[in-house]
């Protein structure tokens, strides 16, 4: 997984980057297996700390969380938190959805067969006008 932390306008330590590294593997394990790459961005708003998280885990699936707090940490962990919830209800609707395909049989349905216009050639409705039968029809 490539993994990226950025600060904007604000310095991030080795001491952050690890921890952001070691819980989102260990958040991705427990879930999805691994992630094909992944976001921490940190920003300063006001007195309070911004944590913005975002996962690609597969194609097309991109899963965000965001969370505010006085503290790298704290924003972070809260971050985390609620990318763990949005993975834990991603993963029950996949496993539910799956589940409820497998368990559901399968309801057959005998097909109608009828035809469409009838009589012999040149008899009834229409008859030498063009209709009903005086010709083929042709697709191309």
């Amino acid at each position: 997984m490539q993994l990226t932390v950025t600060g904007k306008q604000l310095g991030v330590g080795e001491a952050l980057r690890s921890h952001v590294e070691a819980s989102l593997e260990a958040l991705l394990i427990k879930y999805f297996g691994s992630a094909i790459e992944a976001h921490a961005v940190f920003a300063r708003e006001a007195h309070l700390i911004r944590a913005d998280l975002s996962v690609h885990i597969g194609r097309g699936i991109m899963v965000k969380s965001a969370a505010n707090a006085t503290d790298y940490y704290p924003a972070f962990d809260a971050a985390a938190e609620r990318l763990a919830k949005q993975l834990r209800r991603y993963k029950r609707r996949l496993r539910d959805h799956h589940a409820r395909l497998r368990n559901q049989p399968e309801e057959l349905e005998t097909a109608r067969s009828f035809v469409l216009g009838g009589g012999r050639r040149g008899a009834g409705f229409g008859a030498g006008h063009g209709w009903a039968g005086d010709s083929p029809c042709r697709h191309r």
